[in-house]
């Protein structure tokens, strides 16, 4: 039986996100998750999403919602605004126009909600001969209590996961962004490797929403 043992909310897209005890999940995914994105407006990406592969510093920058609105703690230790002040400093660093745009369920790279089986990671880490750091693939739900690639089985089958339904449409195909380091950004190109090589790039599953609920630490999940 499959428990949610961690969960995690990502306001901006491509920064690091928040740790919670419990959430909404709406038809949007997460309640709140990935809701603000930037925009890239260099002349060869213009219109497309800026994110980790662009700029990875982003992930460094943690973001959260406090009193209804966004705030971000910089790499630097200050507590700033998700406002125009971000966007010029973002400028700035990556050397390229952004704009900031909200748009709940609009920001995703697939479907809205991302679980990762624990146990999945931790076979994955033996086989790389290497400590690897959840976070790396940047979930919504992780789940304890099944066996190392059990949620594979669940494609094309609808879950329960508190009190929500979800249905688990594909396996997520990985990117660029798991060879980064969640808090130094030092990069590990071996692991994606790896991933190629023996799990068809793939490291977890994407679900759909059916039916909207609230998922607490604890709650069980499974088909």
């Amino acid at each position: 039986m499959a428990a949610v043992v961690e969960i995690w909310r990502y306001p901006v897209k491509s920064m690091a996100g928040e740790r919670l005890e419990s959430c909404m999940v709406t038809q949007h995914g997460l309640e709140g998750d990935r809701r603000w994105a930037f925009v890239d407006g260099a002349p060869h990406r213009a219109g497309k999403l800026f994110n980790i592969k662009q700029h990875d510093p982003l992930m460094t920058y943690r973001a959260r919602y406090a009193g209804g609105v966004v705030e971000v703690l910089t790499p630097d230790g200050a507590l700033v605004a998700l406002d125009s002040a971000l966007v010029d400093k973002l400028e700035l660093e990556s050397a390229r126009p952004l704009e900031l745009r909200d748009l709940a369920g609009g920001n995703f790279d697939d479907e809205p909600v991302l679980i990762i089986n624990l146990a999945s990671v931790s076979s994955f880490a033996r086989e790389a001969g290497m400590a690897v750091d959840h976070r790396r693939f940047r979930a919504n739900l992780y789940l304890e209590g099944i066996e190392p690639d059990e949620e594979i089985g669940w494609v094309g089958r609808r879950i329960r996961a508190g009190d929500a339904e979800l249905e688990v449409v594909s396996r997520c195909v990985r990117c660029v962004v798991i060879t980064k380091d969640p808090d130094t950004t030092a990069a590990a190109p071996e692991l994606l490797d790896l991933l190629v090589d023996r799990h068809d790039k793939c490291m977890g599953v994407y679900c759909r929403v059916v039916k909207a609920g609230r998922v607490a630490v604890g709650d069980f999940v499974g088909v």
